[in-house]
């Protein structure tokens, strides 16, 4: 799923103009490499971690409260995003969202990935591995943002060019919410956006087999890391 501020259907069928057609086919072509890249990283991890510890003692308050707060990040992250699919989901015709989580951030189910993936990385009980996790995704983002904002630009023209000065691209600015009193909720989609989610928690079991395994010593830690 795309992140940037406007529904499926606009997707589907943007505002006509002279480059749509190019420009929506170079998009779909870099989230196909936007999925791949996420699936490298996601590998290259997974074969990595098994030989990373943290330097912090294991039953330690800091050890534990990194996994606690990684735990509330990935919470957020499943919360956030189903708060953005209460906007975008339900719009029928190509329409700019500008509400609710998309008028304080332009890429809101980006930003909650991220949360995510640092949740993720604190897992393994070490700040460092969540921060290079939460940069790597944030760098894939940013590359793909880019190219959902050319789409938009030739869609929305000058609604958008207004929007994107109005709100920031990453950093949430609080002070510009704004939503209306109701909204349409697709269902259908918020509960995907739920399954889509819920493997984050799975990091949870994944990692503390890794440090069981690692406290046996049928793996061995060749990296400690505060």
């Amino acid at each position: 799923m795309t992140s940037t501020a406007y529904s499926s259907s606009a997707a589907a069928a943007p505002h006509s103009g002279t480059g749509i057609g190019p420009a929506w086919e170079r998009l779909a072509h870099a989230q196909v490499l936007r999925r791949r890249a996420l699936g490298v990283l996601g590998a290259l991890a997974l074969l990595a971690l098994p030989w990373i510890g943290s330097a912090w003692p294991e039953a330690g308050w800091v050890n534990q409260g990194l996994e606690w707060a990684g735990l509330m990040l990935m919470a957020l992250a499943l919360l956030g995003r189903c708060a953005c699919m209460l906007y975008l989901g339900g719009r029928k015709g190509a329409d700019l969202v500008a509400e609710g989580p998309y008028s304080v951030c332009r890429n809101p189910l980006y930003v909650f990935s991220i949360l995510a993936v640092l949740g993720i990385g604190l897992q393994t009980g070490s700040m460092t591995v969540g921060l290079v996790l939460a940069l790597a995704a944030w760098a894939v983002f940013r590359w793909i943002v880019g190219e959902e904002e050319r789409m938009l630009r030739i869609s929305f023209g000058t609604p958008f060019d207004a929007y994107q000065a109005r709100v920031p691209r990453f950093l949430p600015r609080l002070a510009g919410w704004r939503s209306p009193q109701h909204v349409t909720v697709d269902l259908a989609g918020v509960w995907k956006t739920v399954r889509d989610a819920l493997p984050y928690f799975l990091s949870i079991p994944v990692f503390e087999a890794i440090e069981a395994a690692q406290d046996a010593g049928w793996l061995h830690v060749r990296l400690w890391l505060y």
